[in-house]
């Protein structure tokens, strides 16, 4: 054989072993990198939707309630103070409502919300006896009377848990003070 091609031959011999392990090892650090930059992006991608939805249902529960303790009074306040709140006694809240007809005329009105104890806040609407779910994913609900200041108020907490995150939330509603 020629020199020359004796030399070609030679040169196209491929990689050693030395040159394909260190190409692994590169390889695998960049692929753990990446790995763990998905990893990092899902669990802060679940983290913000859980967030979203708590804060949704914390939000829910305002929706109904600021309208229900507006235009009503709360029935069964005695046994919730400050120093004792109330987690498993409804709150039972009464008023009237008026119609929009051209005559209107106050109907009583009567709204009770309720924790199961497990997930639920629901909001039950008397005379209609609708029930919805105020809130959901309720892991913590109590409430009281505030009688300190110069109008009654009803403190209301409520902590929403979505997967591993937890939002808590106090609430304040002032009730109607003329039956």
């Amino acid at each position: 054989m020629r020199p020359a091609a004796r030399a070609y031959v030679r040169s196209q011999g491929g990689y050693t072993l030395v040159e394909v392990i260190i190409s692994i090892a590169i390889a695998s650090i960049v692929m753990g990198a990446l790995t763990s930059v998905i990893f990092t992006s899902v669990r802060v991608t679940d983290v913000a939707s859980s967030r979203v939805e708590a804060s949704a249902q914390i939000r829910n529960f305002q929706f109904f309630a600021y309208d229900d303790f507006a235009r009503s009074q709360v029935q069964n306040a005695g046994a919730c103070t400050p120093g004792s709140p109330c987690t498993t006694q409804p709150i039972v809240l009464a008023g009237s409502q008026a119609s929009n007809s051209s005559q209107p005329v106050p109907a009583p009105y009567q709204v009770t919300y309720a924790w199961d104890g497990g997930s639920f806040v629901d909001r039950q609407v008397a005379p209609a006896g609708s029930t919805s779910h105020a809130a959901t994913d309720v892991s913590d609900f109590s409430w009281y009377v505030d009688s300190s200041g110069p109008f009654p108020k009803v403190v209301i907490h409520l902590t929403i848990t979505v997967g591993t995150y937890s939002e808590s939330q106090t609430l304040l509603f002032y009730p109607r003070l003329n039956p």
